[in-house]
């Protein structure tokens, strides 16, 4: 859902809802996209079998840039046409984590939902603060649920050094739940200053009545510093919605003295300043465009 009308009544509905209402709402959008895309493969191939439908969802879910290796995974699963619920895939994943002593949080759309507007997402993110001696009971313990290559997970442990100097170089790897495909990306955390900040300001969202229960995501301030991060190695339009939504609803709640402070530190200060006046950056030849979303 992205709001395009400077209207103070949606700001204040959105600082209504719970963190918990609006993630229940965004598993609704999410049921009811899953439910239009079947009825669009059903309509085009009419003998597909559920298995065949279940994979045909699992990628059409996937980014372009995750297509071929979901393709390659997903193809022997037996995978059922389910809209899929990101919230329980979600807390699944998070109670397994916990089991297993293995810290995480929630990054990426499902903490922009937790602090902003609610909307679809197409995967789940983690940041895992993965020690060396856990990976083994990490991979066991997702191959009870999730499919995935475990060079996969060996390559990003390699990774580390180098996330760790280089902030542009992520050390991570995807996995995909083995009933619905829905894919999840974990990220490792390299020690970088800022990641440790992030796991220190974690912040716990309860969810009564769902089972788990407890979700740890990053702050609103940390989800905002993240995805300009990710803006200013890849300008998406999605990623400066999620950033203007949760500066609108949150405002006054956020620390601005800390947003200011790693914004310079990771050399996102002009990024900020854009956001915050409501505009997106000029890109090369570009004039400023108005992306304020209330």
């Amino acid at each position: 859902m992205v709001f395009v009308d400077h209207d103070p009544h949606i700001i204040t509905i959105l600082r209504s809802l719970s963190p918990g209402r609006k993630l229940a709402l965004a598993r609704d959008m999410n049921r009811m996209a899953d439910r239009l895309a079947l009825a669009g493969i059903q309509r085009r191939k009419p003998d597909t079998t559920p298995h065949e439908l279940g994979y045909a969802l699992a990628l059409q879910r996937l980014a372009p840039e995750h297509y071929a290796h979901g393709e390659a995974i997903l193809k022997g699963l037996a995978l059922m046409p389910t809209p899929v619920d990101p919230l329980a895939l979600a807390l699944r994943i998070g109670a397994m984590l916990d089991t297993q002593a293995i810290p995480y949080l929630v990054v990426g759309s499902v903490a922009a939902v937790v602090h902003g507007e609610y909307r679809m997402t197409r995967d789940l993110d983690l940041v895992l603060n993965l020690a060396p001696g856990s990976v083994g009971r990490l991979e066991q313990a997702l191959h009870t649920e999730f499919s995935f290559l475990p060079s996969d997970i060996t390559d990003a442990m390699r990774r580390l050094p180098t996330a760790r100097s280089d902030w542009q170089q992520r050390a991570g790897f995807c996995a995909y739940d083995n009933t619905t495909g829905f894919q999840i990306d974990i990220y490792l955390a390299s020690g970088r200053p800022f990641e440790v900040a992030q796991f220190q300001r974690a912040q716990i969202v309860n969810l009564p009545g769902e089972p788990g229960g407890i979700l740890r995501v990053a702050s609103a301030e940390d989800t905002v510093l993240a995805k300009l991060e990710w803006y200013a190695l890849a300008p998406s339009d999605r990623q400066w919605r999620d950033v203007q939504a949760i500066l609108r609803v949150q405002e006054d709640t956020l620390d601005r003295g800390y947003l200011d402070q790693w914004a310079d530190e990771l050399n996102l200060a002009d990024l900020l300043a854009w956001a915050l006046r409501g505009q997106q950056p000029p890109q090369p030849g570009a004039e400023p465009r108005q992306q304020r979303l209330f």
